[in-house]
């Protein structure tokens, strides 16, 4: 059964990470980009849709595009979750994810990025792209 958030359910566009595709051979791409989430400090509920999105992904190979247009101040200081974040992907996830694509950066994203290092493992850190 696929994972339903409960309040992106209720209140679509609560969070923002998503599944956006599949590619031929089988790896799966999610899309998120924090701006747009309508609650982007509602860190418990954040980071269950994040673990039911990826739990429901399966052992499927992963890839992660994370937009960070409009990735302001108000993001970056989150700190809480940033590491959370990082914390439940290193641990859960990180075995099927094969990059992270961050587009659109800015200064803001550099210094959560700074703060979040500490937290992945260095084979983690070295699938982590970034484009303006």
């Amino acid at each position: 059964m696929s994972y339903i958030c409960e309040r992106c359910l209720h209140e679509p566009g609560s969070h923002s990470f998503h599944k956006v595709n599949e590619t031929v051979n089988g790896v799966s791409i999610f899309y998120s980009c924090p701006s747009k989430a309508k609650y982007y400090n509602d860190n418990d509920g954040i980071l269950n849709h994040y673990d039911g999105m990826l739990n429901n992904n399966g052992n499927k190979p992963w890839i992660w595009i994370f937009d960070s247009q409009g990735f302001s101040m108000k993001h970056a200081t989150n700190i809480k979750l940033a590491k959370n974040l990082a914390l439940l992907i290193n641990i859960k996830y990180s075995k099927n994810l094969k990059k992270i694509i961050i587009i659109n950066s800015t200064w803001h994203i550099n210094i959560t990025l700074t703060i979040v290092m500490p937290f992945l493992d260095e084979s983690l850190q070295k699938i982590i792209c970034k484009y303006s």
